[in-house]
């Protein structure tokens, strides 16, 4: 996981900013593309080289089926390559292989020491990897893995370097088990699934396809020696450097008219093996909250974990005297305000920077925002409408801008904000400087101070500038590089998200207190309770997903600020105690939100009493 360690500068002009150091994704890669062609009946992907594949196939006593198996290969694949691992079988299939490999150059016997499954993999691993071969198969010996599918793995391994054919994706696909055994069998992979909280549904298929990147990451020598155990501890190290893993649908049958080399093992030992790997309790709490739901959402959280994504043109990085902007406005039922907003932003006097355009993206709007906005339109052609037909979240309405922004800075704005005249300009400022790489404006609430809520309101955004003086925080409205193609579709803070992509791409946070910007917070103690509790909810999730710990978590500096910058009035002082305890009530049930009742509200409840300014 990326960490995150705001380090605090000095920032000319009003200014500060932060930088954070943090690794990269490790274990991401991505393959060139080009023109595909046939050799020897493979469909090779032009990359960086073309593909050099290579079948490693253990065997302990195959000779009934490994003679089978080869021929089947080469009838359909006449160049693989294909690395027989034996271990000391005393059937004849050395033997048997020797004579094979006299017929073919390309089929090549090794012979393994060492007992063990795993031991034999990665005596194949090592040779593999030594004749520059990419990628790597793994097949059994005893005809249960049938080679038709080679052309579907070979589909995706220019962009996994990990894919296994799997018996349990999509259903069951086994033949010649009995209904025990494959209860067990699926029972198992469950549990392993569930404990190291992994979107695999077969963990122990030995069927796979390896990419070169991958194996030379992996200490050959560590490997357990047990066949299933091993297949565990590989995808643990596939999810471990950040390695992409596919899973693709096959038929599994049980054949076996020879004798297989991977015989009956102790389940009690794989399963007390697999704690080894485990997730941290919470996190596995959480994830038995999908045996309810949709199992497709956590899958595709995962490969959104997994598949960073790339950056756009690296001219958007460059510093300019001046910038072009594209600002994306989110709407949902904004009828009330979205006039107000675009007037505001068509009014922006601004010297640095040029806007360019200005995107309003309604998401599943029902009232007459749309309507307003195609009026806009009409008027003035920077602004520009696109309309989602349900609401998906304001992620995915910002991905919805962000493929549509062709500008140097890209500006996020919600629709129920309004920016004074020079608010843009200063946002912009701080780009004058190249290790910038997001700007946040200052927030200010428009809700009347009296009563409780009202203190409640004003007293976080103040604690927020605050804070943000010290180390930058970035949220309600936004500035950043237009470097980001898209931003992760399940997350409920997404300024804080993009904060984590721009963070971790080495560049420092900077807060501009002059650009700001008017928002409304709650008017009821419910709506603000539930904004609040969706906030800790949605921040732990991108610590959970992303490792990046905004600066507002740290309860120590904040209560810090609290008393630098309490007035110490009976009546302040009163209020801030009960302030204190809805937070701290708020994020506890945040935590219990995340992890018990999966409730990341990436598509929120409106609170209503935000919409009137």
């Amino acid at each position: 996981m990326v960490t995150h360690h705001g380090i605090i500068h000095s920032f000319t002009a009003g200014y500060s900013a932060a930088s954070s150091c943090g690794c990269r994704f490790a274990g991401h890669w991505s393959y060139k593309l080009g023109n595909r062609f046939l050799a020897g009946g493979i469909p090779f992907n032009r990359r960086e080289r073309p593909m050099n594949p290579v079948v490693i196939i253990p065997t302990l006593n195959e000779n009934d089926n490994i003679a089978i198996l080869i021929k089947k290969i080469l009838k359909r694949y006449p160049e693989m390559h294909i690395i027989v691992v034996d271990g000391n079988s005393t059937d004849g299939t050395q033997e048997t292989v020797k004579r094979l490999s006299a017929w073919n150059e390309n089929i090549r016997l090794v012979i393994q020491e060492e007992e063990g499954y795993g031991r034999g993999l990665a005596l194949g691993f090592k040779t593999a990897l030594a004749d520059d071969f990419d990628p790597i198969f793994t097949m059994d010996g005893d005809l249960s893995h049938d080679p038709v599918y080679f052309d579907k793995f070979l589909e995706f391994m220019p962009e996994y370097g990990l894919v296994v054919a799997s018996r349990y994706i999509n259903g069951v696909r086994v033949e010649g088990w009995q209904f025990r055994k494959l209860l067990l069998s699926k029972l198992a992979n469950m549990y392993v699934s569930y404990i190291m909280v992994k979107p695999i549904w077969d963990f122990t298929s030995g069927f796979r396809c390896y990419s070169r990147r991958f194996l030379r990451q992996v200490p050959l020598d560590e490997l357990h020696p047990q066949a299933y155990i091993v297949q565990i501890q590989l995808l643990h190290l596939a999810y471990q450097h950040r390695c992409r893993v596919k899973e693709i649908p096959f038929l599994f049958r049980d054949i076996h008219p020879g004798h297989s080399k991977v015989g009956r093992h102790s389940v009690g030992k794989t399963f007390l093996y697999v704690l080894k790997y485990r997730a941290p309790f919470l996190e596995i709490l959480r994830h038995l909250t999908y045996l309810k739901k949709d199992y497709q959402r956590f899958i595709k959280e995962y490969e959104e974990l997994m598949n960073p994504p790339q950056l756009k043109r690296k001219e958007h990085a460059l510093v300019k005297d001046n910038y072009s902007v594209s600002i994306g406005v989110m709407a949902y039922n904004e009828e009330k305000l979205i006039g107000r907003c675009l007037d505001a932003l068509l009014n922006q006097q601004v010297q640095g920077c040029t806007i360019e355009e200005i995107f309003v993206i309604s998401s599943g709007s029902t009232d007459k925002t749309d309507e307003i906005v195609m009026d806009y339109s009409n008027r003035y052609p920077k602004i520009r409408l696109i309309i989602q037909s349900r609401r998906m979240g304001k992620a995915s309405a910002i991905n919805e801008f962000l493929s549509k922004a062709r500008g140097d800075i890209a500006i996020i704005e919600s629709a129920d904000t309004i920016t004074t005249p020079h608010t843009v300009e200063e946002l912009i400022k701080p780009f004058r400087h190249p290790d910038i790489g997001m700007s946040g404006a200052h927030p200010v609430p428009v809700n009347k101070k009296k009563g409780f809520v009202g203190f409640c309101v004003h007293r976080l955004w103040e604690l927020h500038h605050a804070m943000a003086m010290e180390s930058p925080k970035c949220g309600e409205m936004i500035a950043f590089r237009n470097i980001i193609q898209n931003i992760p579709n399940y997350t409920a803070v997404d300024e804080a998200a993009i904060e984590a992509m721009i963070v971790e791409l080495d560049y420092k946070l900077a807060y501009a207190p002059e650009a700001v910007v008017y928002n409304k917070g709650p008017e009821t103690l419910k709506d603000f309770i539930k904004q609040r509790r969706r906030i800790a909810s949605g921040h732990r999730h991108l610590q959970a997903t992303m490792g990046h710990r905004v600066s507002s978590s740290n309860s120590g500096r904040i209560l810090k600020l609290v008393f630098k910058t309490q007035r110490w009035t009976l009546p302040q002082v009163w209020y801030m105690f009960w302030l204190i305890v809805i937070e701290v009530y708020s994020r506890f049930a945040g935590v219990v939100d995340f992890y018990l009742r999966d409730k990341n509200p990436f598509i929120w409840d409106i609170s209503k009493t935000t919409k009137k300014m």
